[in-house]
């Protein structure tokens, strides 16, 4: 590939801050403010308390964010077809001519024909795939190592603050490794041998893939079921006078999936808890691999890869214990003898997990966070980090995918009137310097909700900036804007939208504004509402921006919802599982909000009915949004997964689409929507995983091979079409 074709792609990687402006930049990175600035040049402008001026716009208190992962693959890109381009010219020319004919549209394109970047990027991975497969008699070249054609630095600063939480930054074989341990040292050359970045992106797996997925979704799937707890319904315990020993069921389950680009792989995580135990598994995506116990542990903070090497330790926690007195104490270590009494007779209530941490909360007002984060080497899996003590219950948490948020929604008791009112308080994860924890500091933030319902549900939107909570009695949803810019540090949240006629009454909103009710009688409603099972069961951000889902369990027949909300923009253009894409749109976006305290244009003006889906019925515990914005998936309380494929969805919003609905399977059930199990898509959206109380997990593929070919392809229940 021509010098020429990647010129246009230079500038992206020139920064004015950075060791050498004029040279391409190797280690992209964005800050809190939301510049663009090298690592190396950056980090050794900070000072001890981990903050600094931009050197771009001049901020002061600037921290550093995240490596810009996209970036950085680029220059890789760049830098080998640079390295490449001048010895190889005219053998890559021959090889393409042996391959290729000669009166090919690809061969007649002249040098200065301009491309855009997906264009390119597919090109070349094509004509490095094709060279491979000459023979040997043809010209063959080794491929150069990328490594070693980056630019070494001067600097040998290395900072555990700019490792990203999803994957640690690589480092240049120029730069001084100091006393890094053995392990990470193997992860790192276990990453240079990796496949090349635009290999993955027109491989033949993912084309396979792709194809697949067109014949089968949504009405063709295969599906594969995994039983953790198998194993286990034998007892040892002979003498107790029982042979066989049946395993108790899971209280919570949740899901996390994401993308490894070095490897190339899905990875999907799913943690069960009981009352007293958990466990983690892990799921690489691989038809003969089964899923793996990573880590467990008990209530009393023991953790270790399984449960007969299980191991304490207390001396790298963060213990804050808050009592809404203002006299909130943080200690650094949990040996305390009252929080270590405390802390073993709690149990397990909910769980939420992450690529980094595990979120659990339970009795006596206690909420603990474990380190489950593969790169973050010395430490372990399983580790206690954080423990959160109050005296008040925590009904519910949330946990980020791109920020270390954890939110939590407690219900409090004035000491005067006695009346309820409850808080949702913000854990922000600082991660520590030192390279003996994790977690540095938390910083707790009380968000006091102007309403004396409980909080039931709680959920953050994708780039952390919003918050949703749902309320136990009124059925009310309530949106919560935690920051408009990167700099305000989460220290300005307000309340922008809240609703609770949704599920109250039948009343929708036409095109022109004006309401309509499908109901005589509103207070025949209100009284059938204190009847209702369960009221609200789910409630997410939509895939789409501006958009919210919310399923609820009812006996009035009230269907999953998607509302569309009229207002400021509220970037949610992914689901649970983010990139670093995401973060870094949201983090130049934010340079453009300033201080908009003075501005109307934050709220929401007012909610618009989208969509209905009385088809999967009205007893609805969790839904799950696709990234690919096409389709969702519902798990109702009798354990029914249920498919909707909405195709064109965003170009059809002012008017009425097409849906197709389709019942994948069935899973375990749940009597109540705390036990149902967790439901989520696949990074790719190709997959749908459920993992139930009894510890299975289900897999429902569209990529895995074509109906009529494949036996175990079969065909979904139409539910409407």
């Amino acid at each position: 590939m021509e010098r020429i074709k990647v010129s246009s792609l230079e500038p992206l990687l020139k920064l004015s801050a950075s060791v050498d402006p004029t040279d391409l930049c190797s280690d992209a990175a964005v800050l809190s403010c939301g510049c663009v600035v090298s690592e190396r040049f950056f980090l050794p402008l900070v000072d001890s308390s981990g903050t600094t001026s931009c050197p771009e716009c001049m901020k002061s208190n600037v921290t550093f964010l995240k490596p810009i992962r996209q970036l950085r693959d680029l220059y890789n890109i760049i830098s080998q077809v640079l390295s490449e381009s001048t010895p190889r010219t005219r053998r890559r020319s021959s090889s393409k001519k042996s391959i290729k004919g000669p009166n090919d549209p690809i061969n007649e394109r002249s040098v200065g024909e301009q491309m855009d970047l997906v264009s390119l990027f597919y090109r070349y991975a094509k004509e490095e795939t094709s060279q491979y497969l000459v023979s040997s008699d043809n010209a063959h070249v080794n491929p150069i190592d990328i490594n070693h054609q980056r630019p070494k630095s001067n600097s040998s600063y290395i900072n555990s603050n700019s490792i990203s939480p999803l994957r640690k930054m690589s480092i240049n074989p120029g730069e001084s490794v100091g006393m890094l341990s053995e392990s990470y040292l193997e992860r790192e050359r276990v990453k240079s041998k990796a496949p090349k970045y635009e290999d993955l992106l027109v491989s033949d797996i993912t084309e396979e893939k792709e194809y697949n997925f067109s014949k089968c979704f949504p009405f063709h799937r295969k599906l594969t079921t995994f039983q953790t707890q198998q194993g286990r319904l034998f007892s040892s315990s002979l003498f107790k006078g029982s042979m066989i020993k049946k395993t108790g069921r899971f209280i919570a389950n949740d899901i996390h999936t994401s993308t490894d680009f070095v490897t190339g792989q899905e990875i999907t995580r799913f943690v069960s808890i009981t009352e007293k135990r958990w466990e983690l598994y892990e799921l690489v995506e691989d038809p003969e691999m089964h899923p793996v116990l990573v880590c467990c542990g008990k209530s009393s903070g023991e953790y270790g890869p399984s449960f007969n090497e299980l191991r304490e330790d207390y001396g790298h926690e963060v213990v804050i214990r808050n009592d809404f007195s203002g006299n909130s104490s943080a200690n650094s270590t949990s040996t305390d003898l009252g929080h270590k009494k405390r802390l073993g007779s709690w149990e397990f209530i909910s769980c939420r997990l992450s690529g980094d941490f595990l979120a659990i909360s339970g009795t006596k007002g206690i909420m603990r966070v474990f380190n489950v984060s593969k790169t973050s080497l010395p430490h372990e899996l399983g580790q206690p980090v954080y423990t959160y003590i109050t005296n008040f219950p925590i009904r519910c948490i949330a946990i980020s995918n791109n920020d270390p948020l954890i939110a939590c929604g407690i219900t409090a008791k004035e000491r005067i009137s006695g009346k309820e009112q409850p808080f949702v308080v913000l854990h922000k994860l600082v991660r520590s310097v030192a390279a003996d924890r994790i977690i540095g500091s938390v910083e707790p933030i009380t968000i006091t909700i102007p309403y004396r319902d409980p909080i039931k549900l709680i959920n953050f939107n994708a780039t952390s900036t919003h918050l949703m909570c749902c309320t136990v009695w009124e059925s009310r949803y309530l949106i919560i804007r935690l920051r408009s810019s990167g700099s305000d540090n989460f220290r300005k949240p307000r309340l922008i939208w809240t609703d609770s006629s949704v599920l109250r009454s039948s009343k929708r909103k036409k095109s022109d504004g004006a309401l309509y009710d499908d109901s005589d009688d509103d207070n025949s409603d209100d009284n059938a509402l204190m009847m209702d099972n369960e009221g609200i069961t789910d409630a997410q951000f939509g895939a789409i921006p501006n958009t919210v889902v919310l399923t609820s369990c009812s006996l009035q027949h009230r269907p999953p919802l998607m509302l569309r909300l009229e207002g400021s923009t509220i970037d949610s253009s992914q689901g649970r599982h983010l990139s670093d894409a995401l973060s870094f749109e949201s983090s130049l976006n934010s340079r453009h909000d300033g201080n908009d305290d003075g501005y109307d244009i934050t709220n929401i003006k007012s909610s618009e009915l989208l969509m209905k889906f009385s088809e999967v019925g009205f007893s609805i515990h969790k839904s799950a949004l696709s990234p690919r914005r096409d389709a969702l998936a519902f798990l109702d309380k009798d354990g029914r997964v249920y498919l909707v494929s909405i195709p064109n969805f965003e170009l059809n919003l002012n008017s009425s689409p097409k849906k197709v609905v389709v019942l994948l399977g069935e899973v375990a059930n749940a009597e109540r929507y705390v036990e149902a199990a967790a439901i989520s898509f696949s990074a790719d959206g190709g997959r749908v995983y459920v993992s139930d109380r009894r510890g299975a997990l289900s897999v429902f593929d569209f990529t895995k091979g074509i109906p009529g070919q494949d036996s175990d392809v079969v065909k979904c229940r139409i539910i409407s079409a």
